[in-house]
């Protein structure tokens, strides 16, 4: 399961509580709905149809005149005279000339009370009848809802199960389905009937559907409410829980920095509502109490692991020292051996790595390659018999192929070292040259490894300004210009001997020439 940030699921609680509500209102309303419209059903069939039937009816008994005894039949000419009486009706009928119509407004004729009037063409004349209030409250219901018989060219209510609203003028709204009637606002339904004129309305007012839904209304509202209640203190809840939980984090956060920071921490406990929460903060404070512990074993153990450090480093360093001693002392019995070299190598090594720094070489591994190789280029020599070694004038060519052998049997020699395969290359390698015309394998240009290059630049330096049985040493001009005219660009690129050239400067400068003696 995803972790989610306390935020996050306070946002999530809401939008789901939000969703719940919203799908609450919206099955709320679709069920009002359907309820409504089964209450207008039930008000439609009960009343509205129910009266429709009953002028139907009456109307088509008309003819025959087998009515009701409290409907009043009167028997009128063409001229809207009373056969019978001879009293005149044509004021009645003024505002109509199709027929059946309602006329006469609301006012009883015969009746005691209200009462609708419709005038019936006949053959010889027509019949006017008066249907009384009385006879419209007796056979339509008006308990919950009202029927209403309306004069739709005066929009006046003529007759009304409920007695109270005939005369009332009625304001209807069709596109809404709403009737105002007598300050009442309700909902209607129209049906015609077979007078022109005359229409029966199904009124519903507003109060019977609040009566009729009440108990659905009720307990909808408790619920919607209720749900909304809840998620209102599930998020009280949730933002006192964030805000209890934000403090005691940035507590402990501040606490962790210190001890990051290598500081002492003194984490205090904060008292919240969250019993859960105070029980966590009691857990970092075991913790941090268990971190200090650790943490001051910890030093303890470093200090022991330095100390210890500190002694294998000394003990490296005369290890070294020793080392560089024995080596140091190799040299110089082949320098013994081979007479004019005494302090050869010595001079080579401090001149091989000034010219390394020079060149840009920083990495341990080659330099101590480079002083090694200078301290020991010449150590195959102890394969060379000593007549060879020291003899007074030049070399036969046998001679020669001999002596050519001591790099060979240097790197021999040191080759079995472990770690030694660069200082093995340097001694090697120290007598090519970038022109091919070296030994012992005639190697060319970058075939010649740089520290191989260093000490053999070294090498030929150092060897013109000292003696040698078989001539005098050069001095330091001299021996510069027999390298520049006789060497760079064969033996030696121009680049390492300009290099050199600076190094050499700035130790004369330096130190003067007493470094360059015999020690």
């Amino acid at each position: 399961m995803d972790a989610l940030r306390l935020s996050d699921r306070i946002r999530r609680i809401f939008l789901y509580g939000s969703l719940f509500i919203f799908g609450f209102v919206l099955i709320f309303s679709v069920g009002l709905f359907l309820i409504v419209k089964s209450v207008n059903e039930i008000y439609r069939e009960s009343y509205l149809i129910n009266a429709y039937n009953h002028f139907a009816n009456l109307f088509s008994s008309v003819s025959s005149k087998v009515v009701d005894p409290e409907i009043i039949l009167l028997e009128l000419d063409e001229n809207f005279v009373d056969k019978r009486t001879k009293v005149d009706y044509l004021r009645f009928v003024s505002s109509t000339s199709h027929f059946p119509a309602l006329v006469g407004g609301f006012s009883g004729i015969f009746a005691k009370t209200n009462s609708a009037k419709v005038i019936f063409p006949k053959e010889d004349g027509y019949l006017l009848v008066e249907i009384p209030q009385e006879h419209f409250s007796k056979h339509v219901p008006g308990k919950r809802a009202v029927v209403l018989l309306i004069d739709s060219f005066e929009n006046e209510v003529v007759l009304s199960s409920v007695p109270e609203y005939v005369g009332k003028k009625v304001v209807i709204n069709k596109k809404k389905g709403i009737l105002s009637l007598n300050g009442s606002l309700g909902f209607f339904e129209i049906k015609e009937t077979s007078v022109s004129n005359a229409k029966l309305a199904l009124f519903v007012p507003l109060t019977t559907y609040l009566v009729d839904l009440a108990p659905y209304l009720v307990v909808s509202s408790f619920a919607l409410f209720g749900a909304i209640f809840w998620l209102y203190f599930v998020l009280q809840y949730e933002r006192r829980l964030m805000n209890s939980f934000s403090f005691v984090f940035e507590e402990i956060n501040k606490e962790t920095s210190k001890t990051v920071q290598g500081k002492e921490t003194h984490f205090v406990p904060v008292k919240t509502e969250i019993e859960e929460l105070n029980e966590l903060q009691e857990s970092i404070v075991r913790l941090l109490e268990a971190e200090k512990a650790a943490q001051a074993e910890m030093h303890s153990m470093m200090e022991s692991l330095q100390d210890t450090i500190n002694e294998l480093e000394e003990t490296q360093k005369v290890l070294e020292e020793r080392k560089f001693q024995i080596i140091a002392a190799l040299a110089e019995a082949i320098e013994v051996k081979d007479v004019g070299t005494k302090g050869h190598s010595d001079r080579m090594v401090m001149l091989a790595l000034e010219l390394a720094k020079e060149l840009g070489i920083s990495d341990p591994a080659e330099l101590e390659a480079i002083k090694f190789g200078a301290l020991l280029h010449d150590i195959g020599k102890i394969g060379i018999p000593e007549h060879i070694l020291n003899k007074t004038s030049r070399l036969t060519l046998e001679e020669f192929e001999i002596m050519k052998m001591h790099p060979i049997y240097g790197e021999k020699i040191v080759k079995n070292i472990s770690g030694w395969d660069l200082v093995a290359d340097v001694i090697r390698h120290h007598h090519e040259n970038i022109d091919g015309t070296g030994y012992p394998d005639g190697l060319t240009g970058d075939q010649i490894s740089l520290r191989a290059q260093i000490v053999a630049m070294v090498d030929v330096f150092t060897a013109l300004i000292e003696d040698r049985p078989y001539r005098r040493a050069l001095s330091i001009e001299e021996a510069l210009k027999v390298i520049e005219n006789e060497m760079v660009g064969k033996k030696f690129s121009a680049e390492i001997y300009e290099a050199f050239k600076r190094v050499l400067n700035r130790l004369l400068k330096e130190k003067g020439t007493g470094f360059l003696q015999e020690s």
